[in-house]
């Protein structure tokens, strides 16, 4: 299975946690998590080619460390402008709201290359699933190994609107859909094309890095996984700071949950009066 890993730029990632995070934290939290997806893409035997695409050097340090390829978005410049306007005239079959620029582009011109060159199937994984594990990766490739002919695999996040993992075969007229309800759009745009469609709810897949209740989840994580990003949230005080965030709600929820039944006998004994 060949892998797509596209990156945006290490210092633009992860926005919506500005709210806890400041930016250079904000910019090692996201190459500590691909350093965790790249860790388990790399050890999984049934992962044959992984291709980082950026624009970033960090990536470009972290495709040396693992032995990948690092594929920079220049050399995808003239497939992009073709991408970009075969999905303005896709836009109105899969959703008129849908994204042709940034991400999709970059993964559409991608896959195109990958293609020419003579891959069949293409797996994109994003650098922000830290708890991503070998067990998750081995479900997701079997399913999609399983599927007889033009197929569409699709791992989607936790509220089931995002897609996290996704992959598709002998379809060359799929295109990556990422944005607002990416999982609704990849799935009607699968059935309409008549491809197998195969949904894989994984529990590592799930939880993908965006907002500052993802992050507190994720601060939570007991299990033996995401060591370099557990690692960095430890040694940089950001776990304990999250700690205290966590504590703080918890109390001001026990002290709403005192106030909510005292209101409540209050009334029961005006009513009893």
């Amino acid at each position: 299975m060949q892998v797509l890993l596209p990156l945006k730029e290490f210092a633009a990632a992860k926005q919506r946690l500005a709210g806890v995070l400041s930016a250079p934290e904000r910019a090692q939290l996201f190459e500590a998590m691909v350093d965790d997806v790249l860790n388990a893409l790399t050890a999984h035997p049934a992962i044959e080619h992984v291709v980082i695409c950026s624009r970033d050097r960090a990536a470009v340090w972290l495709a040396r460390y693992y032995e990948v390829e690092f594929l920079h978005e220049s050399q995808l410049h003239e497939n992009q402008l073709h991408e970009s306007q075969l999905c303005e005239q896709q836009a109105s079959a899969y959703g008129n709201d849908a994204q042709c620029s940034g991400l999709n582009a970059v993964v559409n011109a991608a896959a195109r290359r990958f293609a020419a060159q003579g891959a069949t199937d293409l797996m994109v994984v994003h650098g922000d699933l830290p708890l991503l594990t070998e067990c998750d990766i081995s479900t997701f490739v079997e399913r999609h190994r399983a599927a007889r002919g033009a197929a569409v695999t699709i791992a989607p996040d936790r509220r089931r609107s995002g897609t996290n993992l996704l992959a598709w075969r002998a379809l060359p007229e799929f295109t990556a859909r990422y944005g607002a309800q990416s999982f609704q759009r990849h799935s009607a745009q699968a059935n309409a094309l008549q491809a197998e469609l195969s949904i894989c709810d994984l529990a590592g897949a799930r939880c993908d890095i965006d907002e500052p209740e993802d992050l507190l989840l994720l601060a939570q994580n007991t299990q033996n996984i995401a060591l370099r990003t557990m690692a960095y949230l430890r040694d940089s005080g950001v776990a304990a700071r999250l700690a205290l965030m966590m504590q703080s709600v918890d109390d001001r929820n026990i002290v709403d949950d005192r106030n909510m039944n005292a209101q409540l006998s209050g009334e029961m004994y005006g009513r009893a009066d």
